[in-house]
């Protein structure tokens, strides 16, 4: 098996290799490509973290080779890690940093890959999307290459900060949870709180102790209730009081923490690349598990889920090939209102954005 990923000499996308060595995904015979862009000292880094992966990994090191050019990334796994990420600032008369914000110069660098996956790919590749807006970069894949195998970790990586984030709540391991979050991976997102299960939990206990943590009883008072919060909370941020700020995120409901968490730790100077790196290696070790694996991803549908068309964070069965089908899942009254909310904003995003 090979995988390739795109923007390998980024933050994340050298998480990513680091962490596919470390858990083995890969014999010796296999092959990791890192891929770049050629030109300035990018391109020359690559070589670099090259010998730095042999040196790190060498009894179990695959084979590693270079790509600089569109056309020559050739694997079974290729991960879309390029472009640029969201940057906080301490403007309080600015919105909230958005990944809305990376669409345009986001789009130019995935376009000249989707097209040459389209006239040399061999049709079974699986392009995995970590760069944002994710949405749009799965509709860019989508629309030229096989749908089913593109699939976007947005909505995989939302749903593990769910679990994690209930289970704290909850006092009990994230391993207990079962949980989903579909939709958009920004503000459009739709926590599944009529989804999740406990173990050890009866349903009447999850019921109640749900009721006790999540942040409005109400799906349709959340877009509502997390603005509010969110803008709160971030502007104890940019006022430079970042303890303070952490301190009172640890009080807010887990629905609210899974989209505070990530802006909060670009405020504080850091990056969330290790927390996506994790969740898109998680995401393929589910694929490559030989297994028919049930997960939350962003996906581009034909009316499969809701009457939706166009990507957008759904439940779908994987497999090595991709995403198999859309999995029949029973939303509330309010989760639905708030996914086909999700939908048409995407899709007037979409619009803006794609020339």
């Amino acid at each position: 098996m090979d995988i390739s990923i795109i923007g390998a000499n980024g933050s994340t996308g050298k998480h990513i290799a680091s962490r596919i060595l470390l858990e083995r995904l890969l014999l010796p015979t296999d092959r990791l490509q890192l891929v770049g862009r050629k030109g300035g000292s990018s391109a020359n880094a690559l070589y670099g973290f090259r010998q730095d992966l042999k040196d790190a990994f060498a009894e179990h090191c695959p084979i590693i080779d270079i790509a600089l050019h569109p056309e020559e990334v050739v694997a079974d796994i290729i991960v879309m890690a390029a472009g640029s990420t969201i940057q906080a600032h301490n403007d309080p008369h600015k919105a909230p940093p958005s990944r809305d914000e990376l669409a345009v110069y986001n789009q130019q660098i995935t376009i000249p890959y989707a097209e040459a996956l389209a006239q040399y790919g061999h049709g079974h590749e699986v392009v995995i999307v970590v760069t944002n807006p994710v949405e749009l970069i799965v509709e860019i894949f989508s629309q030229r290459y096989d749908r089913h195998r593109i699939i976007g970790m947005g909505a995989y990586q939302d749903s593990l900060r769910f679990r994690r984030e209930v289970a704290r709540s909850l006092n009990v391991s994230r391993e207990a949870v079962r949980a989903m979050v579909l939709g958009e991976h920004g503000d459009g997102i739709v926590p599944l709180w009529s989804s999740i299960t406990v173990q050890g939990f009866s349903d009447n206990e999850t019921i109640c102790a749900i009721r006790k943590v999540r942040s409005s009883t109400s799906s349709r008072d959340f877009p509502e209730t997390l603005i509010r919060m969110r803008n709160d909370i971030i502007k104890i941020a940019q006022s430079g009081d970042i303890a303070e700020a952490f301190r009172i995120f640890d009080t807010l409901p887990p629905d609210i923490r899974i989209m505070i968490g990530p802006f909060l730790t670009l405020f504080a100077g850091a990056k969330t690349d290790i927390a996506t790196a994790n969740a898109s290696v998680d995401l393929i070790k589910s694929m490559l598990s030989g297994k028919d694996t049930v997960i939350a991803a962003q996906v581009s549908l034909a009316n499969e889920f809701l009457q939706v068309n166009g990507p957008i964070g759904a439940p779908v069965v994987i497999s090595p090939k991709g995403w198999d089908a859309v999995y029949p899942t029973t939303l509330s009254e309010g989760e639905q209102q708030l996914f086909l909310q999700s939908a048409q904003s995407i899709q007037e995003k979409l619009k803006r954005w794609i020339v």
